[in-house]
């Protein structure tokens, strides 16, 4: 099952050619996707739920996590998990009026003075969400700290709806222990699969020999790239994505500042394939699962 990245109802309402291209899914893709919405009013969500379904997706995912100020400042993301009752009646409205399945990915509340995890779970299982995400850490953590897992174990035994897991996963061994421990019914995996796009593979078990090389997922996230983007976007990403995957390594750092000089795409993949040439005979690093990475996300 795949989620999209956090899309705005009115950015696909007004049109926005750079949102559209958000919520298209690949024709050959194999995995169950889902478009995450935000949006202050549930007419707005409805509306672009017709987008998401006329683009493929298999369903509406409502985001409840974003702790960004602009998103929440709007009465979206994070900011829906303080009033409950209210949330409640948002979710029936936008579920009566979608054709495709709702889920939700929420966090475990405002604060730690407001934790309003297992109510707005409720909310969401009366209202007719397929399954509840939950990110273990609270709109006021941000990414600092640690996933509550704890707590998302406590709200899994007292949930009615299927729970799925979030927060700091970033290796197979993680991912398997905390399924397990937790007793949730699945695991999802985010900023941890930046760095090690590899993750989903390695978790259903698939033989490492058998996976690509990083120049070679580099080649092909290229490929996706130019097929949806114009020469500046594809080298701005291009950029991100390379960074992403040299990060840990021995000179990664004087890497990454290199790339700002590489003026052209091939002088990136060129400077790339040196770079993991030079590493190839190293295991690939390993990341704490509580560093802070990608803090300025929106789950």
């Amino acid at each position: 099952v795949l989620v999209s990245e956090l899309v705005s109802a009115k950015g696909l309402l007004y049109n926005s050619g750079k949102t559209h291209k958000m919520i298209e899914v690949h024709p050959k893709s194999k995995s169950l996707v889902g478009v995450q919405l935000f949006g202050e009013s549930e007419e707005d969500i409805i509306n672009a739920a017709h987008h998401v379904k006329e683009a493929g997706a298999s369903f509406v995912d409502i985001n409840l996590g974003c702790p960004v100020k602009k998103v929440v400042k709007k009465g979206c993301g994070a900011a829906l998990m303080r009033d409950p009752a209210y949330l409640e009646t948002f979710l029936t409205k936008i579920k009566r009026g979608i054709e495709l399945p709702l889920t939700v990915k929420m966090r475990t509340g405002w604060s730690h003075d407001e934790l309003t995890i297992h109510e707005c779970v409720r909310a969401a299982k009366n209202s007719g969400c397929e399954w509840v995400a939950i990110h273990g850490r609270t709109r006021a953590q941000g990414y600092e700290g640690k996933a509550d897992w704890d707590l998302i174990a406590e709200v899994k035994q007292r949930a009615q709806i299927p729970i799925v897991g979030n927060g700091d996963i970033r290796t197979v061994d993680q991912a398997q222990k905390l399924l397990s421990d937790s007793g949730v019914d699945a695991v999802m995996i985010g900023r941890g699969a930046l760095r090690n796009p590899w993750i989903f593979k390695e978790c259903i078990g698939l033989d490492k020999n058998d996976f690509e090389s990083s120049c070679e997922v580099l080649d092909r996230y290229l490929e996706l790239l130019r097929a949806k983007y114009d020469l500046r976007n594809t080298l701005i990403y291009l950029r991100k994505f390379a960074s992403w995957l040299v990060y840990g390594y021995p000179g990664a750092a004087s890497f990454r500042n290199s790339m700002y000089h590489l003026l052209t795409i091939d002088e990136l993949i060129q400077s790339a394939r040196i770079f993991f040439e030079r590493v190839a005979h190293l295991p690939k690093p390993k990341f704490k699962s509580s560093e802070s990475f990608m803090a300025n996300g929106h789950g």
